[in-house]
């Protein structure tokens, strides 16, 4: 063989691409509530307060009235986009689709908005939304079950309760039997099990990417746990995403977009679980 034939040698791709690791997003579009009106760019929930049942009274008196509060709570729609731009010329030098490659790579970047949006949005209201937790320790299931207490102290019932969690601390709740165990949790439905979610306690613990969470000091993060009633998120469902040619740039535009718009409808029913990401994972006894 020429010594000089490894110059033809040609180079080989595998076919198709893959996303460095990454949050594909949407974790969290199960564990909202959607918006009861939506008049132009105001979204609009309403809120029914709680009355009281009195005695029946006899004769001619009049009957008294709960005077339950009837009030709404308001937010703007806000618009986020995610775009690339691919040239023509590079098209001819690609073997895999390129423009689809750039629009799943806008749905996962608007889906991790989706998530990080609800998190901030809770982040917000440091007054009425009070926390468990000081930041100290490690999460515990002991704790999980006091944000629970105290919520449904506020008002019992049948209610979907959700917990976002940074990955450390579910890596810390799963070394207890009682929420690794299947003994203890709820069954695991296929799309929980592929996101690393369990229900126990009528409680769905979702992991997230840590770095999705606010860090209030250092070694501390702040997870949430809420009935899905409490905090609002509408979107537009139907997320747009066009694909043009750009004469003048000699180029395909890849624009995705998506108008949403998030509120703390009951801070009452909202818990702040504010833990140590610094305590080295270890099995707890027994």
């Amino acid at each position: 063989m020429a010594a000089q034939t490894p110059a033809w040698f040609e180079p080989k791709f595998k076919k198709g691409a893959i996303h460095r690791l990454q949050s594909q997003g949407f974790l969290l579009k199960s564990a909202v509530e959607e918006a009861s009106d939506t008049d132009g760019s105001t979204v609009t929930w309403r809120r029914a307060g709680t009355g009281q049942a009195s005695q029946l009274q006899g004769g001619m008196s009049a009957s008294p009235v709960m005077n339950a509060g009837r009030d709404t709570v308001t937010a703007t729609f806000v618009d986020y986009e995610a775009n690339e731009f691919i040239k023509k010329a590079d098209l001819n030098k690609m073997s895999e689709n390129e423009q689809q490659i750039s629009q799943q790579s806008a749905a996962m970047a608007m889906g991790r908005t989706f998530d990080q949006i609800v998190l901030k949005t809770m982040d917000s209201d440091a007054v009425n939304i009070t926390n468990v937790g000081t930041g100290a320790a490690a999460i515990a299931p002991t704790d999980i079950m006091t944000a629970q207490g105290q919520i449904f102290d506020v008002g019992a019932g049948s209610y979907e309760y959700f917990c976002a969690l940074p990955t450390i601390f579910m890596q810390q709740l799963e070394l207890f039997r009682e929420i690794s165990s299947s003994d203890y949790v709820g069954p695991e439905y296929p799309l929980l099990k592929q996101i690393g979610a369990r229900k126990w306690r009528n409680i769905t613990l979702i992991p997230m990417p840590s770095s999705f969470f606010n860090v209030p000091a250092a070694n501390q993060a702040d997870g949430y746990m809420w009935v899905k009633q409490a905090f609002g998120f509408e979107w537009n469902k139907q997320m747009s995403c066009r694909v043009d040619w750009l004469a003048k740039e000699k180029g395909y535009f890849v624009a995705m977009d998506m108008g949403c718009a998030a509120a703390n409808i009951l801070p009452e029913g909202i818990k702040r679980l504010r833990f140590a990401t610094n305590v080295a994972l270890a099995r707890p006894n027994p």
